[in-house]
């Protein structure tokens, strides 16, 4: 709980994959379900509510959700797009681009600090790693506190090669680019339950602008 009160000072996005590889075995429904036991935390903590965008659908992103109930009722407004990929670099710079203008702008008011869940399945079809070492220098150019963008990617599914791709990005930029460490990977091997641990909800929720539960 002392941990999770942290969340009070952030702004919370969910960004969903989906893209056709979503269909396979069950990892929409446990999207769905990791879905619901996050969203019920996150809702709680976030008082103007958070916000969720669709890899392949921005038509049906929403912000200011305030309860677990909307957030699954968007969710299943919609289903894995045929046709579709993974673009998950794209997404993430339109979304923390916008945050960061508004940053650079604003910096003597408020600017609430960026909690970004990605809930993934595979491997992008572009180039998430030069977004995020992109947002992190910009961040480390105007001195922002560390933990002012976190991302967290949560893999729905076990693929060994997503899981690589993505424990790439938590554990190799700063060593390589030599940036600010804002991404945390979080696998996931549920079947369809969403039943959670609590460190495993406050790994997920926290992990990535958290160090110390990052390293629990």
């Amino acid at each position: 709980e002392d941990y999770l009160s942290i969340l009070k000072n952030f702004d919370t996005i969910f960004l969903i994959d989906d893209s056709p590889s979503m269909q396979y075995e069950s990892r929409w429904d446990d999207t769905a379900a990791a879905l619901a036991s996050i969203s019920e935390i996150a809702t709680k903590y976030d008082s103007d509510g958070i916000d969720i965008h669709f890899l392949n659908s921005p038509e049906k992103d929403a912000t200011g959700v305030r309860s677990p109930e909307k957030v699954l009722e968007i969710f299943r407004s919609g289903r894995p797009r045929e046709g579709g990929s993974t673009p998950l670099g794209s997404r993430l710079d339109g979304i923390l681009r916008g945050y960061l203008d508004r940053y650079a702008r604003a910096r003597e008011k408020l600017v609430k600090p960026l909690n970004v869940v990605v809930l993934t399945d595979g491997d992008a079809t572009d180039d998430p790693e030069s977004v995020i070492v992109s947002v992190a220098r910009e961040l480390d150019r105007l001195n922002a506190p560390l933990a002012q963008v976190g991302i967290q990617m949560f893999q729905v599914g076990g693929d060994p090669e997503a899981e690589e791709f993505l424990r790439g990005l938590d554990d190799d930029l700063v060593a390589v680019y030599g940036v600010r460490d804002m991404v945390d990977t979080t696998p996931y091997r549920g079947a369809g339950e969403g039943n959670f641990t609590g460190e495993e909800m406050l790994k997920v929720l926290v992990g990535a602008v958290n160090r110390r539960v990052d390293r629990r």
